[in-house]
């Protein structure tokens, strides 16, 4: 129940983090966005340890991440004219496409989604995804150089969204018919 709601939570929090931003405040945006972030540990983490793994709470973590990322990600392509931004929103929601259509097939072959549950590479890729887009939500409170070293950093989370993409086709291709 709770892993659940901490799903729903951070699909609900994309409306109140753009509209901060749109009304300049920085850092109310930045924080909530942080805080949505880490309730995917936590929901994952409050379901295996009082056995609450279900499904449904699977699709709901799989798709409030997707919501909170792909959501920002157009968002600032929308607020920010910065080719970098653009490049890496566009990398990171490619994948986010091909990874879900990956599941998808692989659900349809009669598969579990438990022998494609997430790996190191794919943990450390939301995380530092996470972070390179509080550090672009919070960019325009700071310098004009800090704006470039956020962009930098967003392109570095969407290379390393990419090789998490390739990480996970080869795993899955030894499991599945591709």
């Amino acid at each position: 129940m709770i892993p659940n709601l901490l799903s729903i939570f951070r699909v609900l929090s994309v409306f109140p983090i753009i509209i901060f931003f749109h009304i300049e405040a920085y850092i109310l945006a930045t924080t909530l966005f942080l805080i949505a972030s880490v309730t995917d540990f936590f929901d994952g983490y409050i379901a295996r340890k009082f056995n609450q793994e279900s499904n449904l709470g699977s699709l709901l973590d799989l798709l409030a991440d997707k919501i909170l990322v792909i959501s920002s990600l157009i968002w600032f392509i929308f607020i920010f004219d910065d080719f970098l931004i653009l490049i890496s929103a566009y990398l990171i929601i490619i994948r986010e496409i091909l990874i879900s259509s990956l599941r998808i097939h692989f659900l349809a072959l009669g598969n579990n989604l438990d022998q494609i549950k997430p790996n190191l590479l794919g943990k450390i890729k939301t995380t530092i995804q996470m972070i390179a887009i509080a550090t672009v939500f919070i960019s325009p409170y700071l310098t004009q150089e800090y704006i470039l070293f956020s962009s930098v950093f967003l392109l570095i989370s969407a290379f390393i969204s990419v090789a998490s993409l390739q990480n996970y086709y080869t795993l899955w291709s030894k499991k599945i018919e591709l």
